[in-house]
């Protein structure tokens, strides 16, 4: 029986939290079991600048009982990294404790709330981006790269279907630390592109590269 890891072990620096992630969904996929969910999804970059610390921690925990329960303990207790000397839950939050306002050290500025756009202009916003996605992120990320959905509450957060083998400008799918701006503009210039729409998520998916996303490419690179 595997040994269970413990739910008071802090959250890791994004870097290492993605590192453990990438290595549980390699063999979440190698495992072929799709009774088992996919592991948790580290809650950084934007997500943790429209999160609370309480957020974070609660996204943590859930992937420790995710490998507890499906047998991933002894993978996750490999890779856990030396606990850092500070709570990485509040720093790279984005939204204080109440959940009523933005920590201003992130950049984001207060605003207005802004209304959801209708299906018409998420559809046509969405056929667009598909069409054009090579053009507005350039040709080697819209090599690597499928644009697959608007989700939220408000259509604000851009899901992308990305391949695992390929390393972005920022550093990884999961993590920006490496060149945050790079991963700005990157986000700036899809925003740039989808006016009146802007998101302030982009969810990367590497999962399904190897089936869906890969024969997309495949039909995409054929009329390049």
């Amino acid at each position: 029986m595997e040994k269970k890891v413990s739910t008071e072990i802090p959250v890791p620096l994004p870097a290492d939290w993605t590192k453990i992630h990438s290595q549980l969904s390699k063999l979440w996929i190698l495992k072929k079991d799709r009774q088992i969910p996919k592991p948790p999804v580290p809650l950084i970059l934007a997500g943790a600048a429209f999160s609370s610390a309480d957020d974070i921690r609660a996204r943590w925990i859930e992937l420790i009982n995710w490998a507890n329960e499906y047998g991933f303990s002894s993978v996750l207790i490999k890779n856990l990294p030396e606990s850092p000397d500070y709570d990485v839950a509040e720093r790279i939050a984005g939204v204080s404790a109440d959940g009523k306002g933005w920590w201003p050290e992130i950049g984001e500025q207060f605003h207005q709330p802004k209304e959801k756009p209708s299906k018409e202009i998420i559809l046509k916003t969405s056929e667009r981006l598909k069409f054009e996605w090579k053009e507005i992120v350039g040709i080697e990320l819209g090599k690597e790269t499928i644009p697959k959905k608007f989700t939220g509450k408000k259509a604000r957060r851009l899901v992308v279907i990305a391949n695992p083998d390929f390393t972005p400008s920022w550093g990884s799918w999961y993590s920006a630390s490496k060149n945050p701006k790079a991963f700005l503009k990157f986000r700036k210039t899809i925003n740039a592109a989808i006016s009146p729409m802007e998101v302030d998520d982009i969810e990367f998916n590497t999962e399904f590269w190897s089936n869906k996303a890969n024969s997309a490419d495949a039909k995409s690179r054929a009329t390049d």
